[in-house]
């Protein structure tokens, strides 16, 4: 039992998440969180911030939801939205 967020890459939702994460741990839940960095619709990274986590999150959310209906545990769930995520970033 536990939370997973799906961030999109930007510098705000990053935040945020990042101190609801730790407040919700604080108060005894787990949390794993997956950052979505895709963006086919922008040039290869520039900078710090990276790719923003717009077309292809909705598919990590996806793959999330079905490994949480399977009944899969939190470490497996997350581990198949990470993977979602970077093959949804490899595919851009």
């Amino acid at each position: 039992m536990g939370c997973l967020l799906i961030v999109k890459n930007y510098t705000g939702n990053r935040l945020n998440f990042d101190l609801a994460a730790e407040q919700a741990k604080s108060e005894g839940y787990r949390v794993e969180i997956v950052i979505a960095g895709d963006d086919c619709a922008l040039p290869p990274p520039r900078g710090i911030a990276g790719q923003r986590g717009l077309t292809g999150t909705i598919l990590v959310h996806k793959v999330a939801g079905a490994a949480a209906v399977a009944g899969l545990s939190l470490d497996e769930v997350d581990a198949e939205a990470k993977c979602a995520s970077e093959m949804v970033l490899i595919s851009c």
